[in-house]
């Protein structure tokens, strides 16, 4: 394993060899986990340096091995689902790294290198060979982790804004801890290395307060919205691990900052991030995903009749093992749960109401959110009239495009006031007409927007029909129309 005083130098050490970016340079991607729009999930790009074209198979194999090993560990076995994981060929003239220790080198895509920085461990590579592959393969919002894999055997690898891990067996772990820092902003828990216990730290995983109320993660002096049991001593000696406590020894101090735990995997590898690390890492996924994916209707101002009903959904993310709460409210007061509410107008009457659903993650995992990243709230303005509406489609005549005709999706392609649907006046001059009908007809089976009345995506006999209900006729009535 790794030693403490080498493990630190992984993390600080910048990658080497940057020289200016080489537009164009895009590789083959392939997308391995999906699980949702990249808009509203954390994406994690795999490059390899030192695979051969004839070696692309086995990266995808090792792709796969460090990726299952990675969800396989808390949180983010939990939060897999919360992932998208794209791995991008990059194709190496030669097989390997560079082992100056060795005298030996490689030509690689990305440069990598061991011994960087003289320490042979510590895996360098190009950093901005890296980010030009990485830019110009996948969307702005597909790299929000970025991992290189070395096609190298021998134990190695580093951390900074782009992890690098070798193939050896035990790296699942060096990546894990690296994450820690790039993605939770988690502060390495040895006590080996350059200390300055002078301040109290920024990360929520070191602290030099004493006093069980001031302590990071005992918020409240204790549960529910702290970790540390009120008969647990501070500072903490115990030997066992998984109780949070206050352990002295951390960030490279023996002395003067704490840690939480006994032992984790910012202090030592092998061991789960532990109760709050864990936190951590689930309210900073939840900085880049919103508990609500999507919801309907679109428009945040709405007007119904009181004959009319409407229903309102959404749809969440979805963890391994445990559910998201959602709760609808009306004017204040609590009216359903689930992913669908249905609005009557006839029961709550005339007059301008406030709809909202709230959804939560309830995860026992986080006792205190104070930015409250783990809950989203989606609110609706619903104004309810008894203004007539002559089709009873929901929308009522003073803002219906065609007010005898039912036409809830409004669609009007022409954008003149008139829905399609009872708008056959396709060259606008104001009656529907033989003119019209040879519009259409040179239109037929194709996809005019304007003449497809019925909105099925294609101009047809459907179309036809509407159309000779309205011959010799005005296109209407429509309420937005004078």
């Amino acid at each position: 394993m790794l030693t403490r005083t080498v493990h630190f130098v992984f993390r600080t050490v910048l990658c080497l060899g940057l020289t200016a970016p080489v537009s164009g340079w895009a590789e083959p991607v392939t997308t391995i986990r999906s699980n949702g729009d990249s808009a509203n999930r954390v994406d994690m790009a795999v490059l390899g340096d030192g695979y051969t074209e004839t070696e692309l198979g086995k990266f995808a194999l090792d792709t796969e091995t460090a990726v299952a090993g990675f969800f396989a560990q808390q949180p983010f076995k939990e939060y897999e689902k919360y992932f998208n994981v794209h791995r991008i060929d990059v194709i190496s003239t030669e097989s390997g790294a560079d082992h100056p220790e060795l005298g030996t080198y490689k030509a690689t895509a990305l440069d990598a290198t061991y011994n960087c920085a003289g320490i042979q461990r510590l895996i360098c590579v190009n950093a901005s060979k890296v980010m030009t592959v990485v830019n110009n393969s996948v969307a702005p919002n597909q790299m929000d982790i970025i991992l290189v894999i070395v096609n190298d055997p021998t134990y190695g690898g580093s951390g900074g804004s782009i992890t690098v891990a070798s193939t050896h067996s035990s790296v699942v772990e060096l990546v894990l801890h690296e994450t820690g820092h790039t993605f939770g902003l988690l502060a390495d828990e040895y006590n080996s290395g350059s200390c300055n216990n002078a301040s109290e730290p920024a990360e929520v995983n070191v602290t030099k307060e004493i006093s069980r109320d001031r302590i990071k993660w005992n918020v409240g002096g204790g549960p529910p919205t702290g970790w540390i049991e009120l008969s647990t001593p501070l500072p903490t000696t115990s030997t066992t691990t998984g109780i949070p406590g206050l352990y002295e020894g951390a960030k490279y101090c023996v002395t003067g900052l704490y840690r939480p735990t006994y032992r984790s995997k910012m202090e030592i590898l092998g061991f789960p991030f532990e109760q709050i690390n864990e936190e951590q890492l689930i309210k900073r996924t939840y900085n880049w995903v919103s508990p609500i994916d999507a919801s309907s209707p679109a428009e945040s101002i709405m007007v119904m009749t009181g004959s009319s009903s409407q229903v309102f959904q959404i749809t969440v993310p979805t963890p391994s093992t445990h559910s998201l709460t959602a709760i609808w409210t009306l004017n204040g007061a609590t009216v359903g749960t689930g992913l669908t509410y249905t609005l009557n107008g006839g029961t709550v009457g005339p007059g301008t109401h406030a709809l909202e659903v709230t959804v939560t993650d309830p995860t026992e995992k986080v006792r205190n959110d104070p930015a409250k990243v783990l809950v989203e709230t989606r609110s609706w303005t619903v104004s309810v009239t008894t203004a007539a509406d002559t089709d009873g489609d929901g929308i009522p005549d003073f803002s219906d495009n065609c007010t005898h005709v039912k036409n809830p999706d409004q669609r009007d392609t022409n954008s003149e006031g008139y829905g399609n649907i009872c708008d056959p006046d396709l060259n606008n001059d104001g009656i529907v007409n033989f003119a019209d009908l040879a519009i259409m007809k040179l239109g037929f089976f194709g996809n005019n927007p304007d003449a497809d009345l019925n909105g099925d995506g294609v101009v047809n006999f459907g179309d036809l029909a509407i159309l000779k209900t309205f011959f010799f006729k005005a296109p209407g009535p429509s309420g937005l129309v004078p």
